[in-house]
């Protein structure tokens, strides 16, 4: 008869624990790794261009001890269109003065879908000839 409950409490209570558990853990990984895997396809086809820093808001997450912040830019494409689009960032405190409001940072951009950014790695300000 223990055996029967210990069945019975394995099936009814652990496994769905595990479940939740395996969802939450995907629900927090699974948004990261979507943009790591975005931005590194547009580091490798985008096109290279100077971004104002327009907004920058803390969202609540916490990478490695530093506060993770969305960072807002505005950039204008080739084709002479504007566009505001965002990244979330961890900032230490060098980056949050290097990030703040109104600073000039080098992103690329994809050329199907300007929305889609990336920093670059060691951004400066791109010097573009005409």
């Amino acid at each position: 008869m223990g055996y029967h409950w210990i069945v019975l409490f394995l099936l009814f209570f652990f496994v769905p624990l595990m479940v939740f558990v395996l969802r939450q853990a995907m629900s927090m990984l699974m948004p990261g790794f979507r943009q790591f895997r975005m931005e590194s396809a547009v580091r490798k086809t985008g096109i290279g261009v100077n971004a104002d820093i327009i907004y920058r808001s803390k969202t609540g997450m916490i990478d490695g001890e530093n506060p993770v912040y969305r960072l807002t830019f505005k950039f204008v494409t080739r084709e002479g269109i504007e566009v505001q689009s965002s990244l979330e960032r961890a900032l230490d405190m060098d980056g949050f003065i290097r990030y703040a409001p109104g600073n000039v940072v080098a992103l690329k951009y994809d050329p199907t879908h300007p929305e889609r950014i990336a920093l670059y790695r060691h951004d400066r300000p791109l010097i573009l000839g005409d």
